[in-house]
């Protein structure tokens, strides 16, 4: 099944499709930002990386510009899923999901007859082999990729000029050579994967390290821990803009590999560019951070900076 899905999804998230959508993602930065022109401090997280990846899953999708505020609510409350301890996040994350679906559905079906140039109408028309995607498992991609192109971007974006406030020796050497930032980028991605673990269930008994697995099991697998090893990165626990291999395994592995990588990488590049244009002098009001307590999301709440 996923490979079915996956094959059939991938046909309309193509490369230059993502790439399609940068100068949509500059446009979108730089009005952000201009909602705090003249001011000399403000949250990073409230004014750029939260609202951010929504606007612009929603844009891919082909929602109007009007109703794209709904997807960045819907998304935050399907994060109540993981809240396994939360009886009211759950409830709240089932009642956005109904939300959602209700919304895509009468998305889809304006799609059938208006096909535009987005990820929705692509997905309508494609098809491998006479097959093609049911609505449920188009509702079901749709919402998958609100959540997982919004969060994870959210918390790369937070993270990784977080990172790189902390450590004002490699800020500078960005500031010198811009083309670091990608080294930045994927720096913070291993040393501060927005994603800490995944599950998976056992499919055959096992023993491994003295630990007996067996079949039907589920496992967490620390994506976090997997990116600090030390037999793969050299001081694992530092933030480093000049290793030779910045090897992670954040977007998954494999079969599993995060359709959206380019378009994560595309939001941050294209986020933290413009904010070292515009701010020349930008800097932490303080050092306390408060990082989220998900067991399987990390990344900082708030970032207040100052800029003058």
């Amino acid at each position: 099944d996923h490979t079915r899905l996956r094959k059939l999804t991938s046909q309309g998230f193509t490369n230059r499709f993502v790439q399609s959508l940068s100068p949509t993602i500059e446009e979108v930065v730089a009005g952000l930002l201009s909602t705090v022109e003249g001011k000399s401090t403000f949250d990073i997280m409230n004014v750029v990386a939260k609202p951010l990846p929504a606007i612009v899953i929603a844009e891919m999708l082909g929602v109007p510009t009007e109703e794209r505020h709904l997807f960045e609510a819907w998304s935050s409350d399907l994060l109540g899923y993981t809240e396994i301890l939360d009886a009211d996040a759950i409830h709240a994350a089932a009642e956005g999901d109904l939300a959602i679906r209700a919304y895509l559905q009468n998305l889809v079906e304006y799609k059938r007859t208006h096909p535009g140039q987005d990820l929705i109408s692509s997905m309508i028309e494609v098809e491998e082999d006479g097959d093609k995607l049911s609505l449920d498992e188009l509702l079901s991609t749709c919402t998958l990729l609100l959540v997982a192109g919004h969060e994870t971007t959210t918390r790369l974006i937070g993270s990784c000029l977080l990172q790189l406030m902390q450590n004002p020796d490699q800020l500078a050497e960005i500031r010198t050579d811009r083309t670091l930032l990608e080294n930045a980028i994927e720096e913070s991605l291993r040393l501060d994967p927005p994603v800490l673990a995944v599950s998976r269930i056992v499919n055959e008994t096992f023993e491994y390290k003295g630990i007996r697995f067996k079949k039907g099991q589920m496992l967490l697998l620390s994506i976090a821990g997997a990116n600090r090893d030390p037999a793969v990165a050299d001081a694992p626990e530092t933030f480093n803009l000049q290793r030779k291999s910045f090897e992670h395994i954040s977007f998954g592995h494999g079969v599993h590999q995060c359709l959206g990588m380019p378009l994560a990488r595309l939001e941050a590049r294209v986020t933290l560019n413009q904010l070292l244009d515009r701010y020349p002098d930008l800097c932490l009001v303080e050092d306390e951070i408060a990082w989220d307590n998900s067991p399987f999301f990390r990344g900082p709440k708030h970032i207040a900076v100052r800029v003058s």
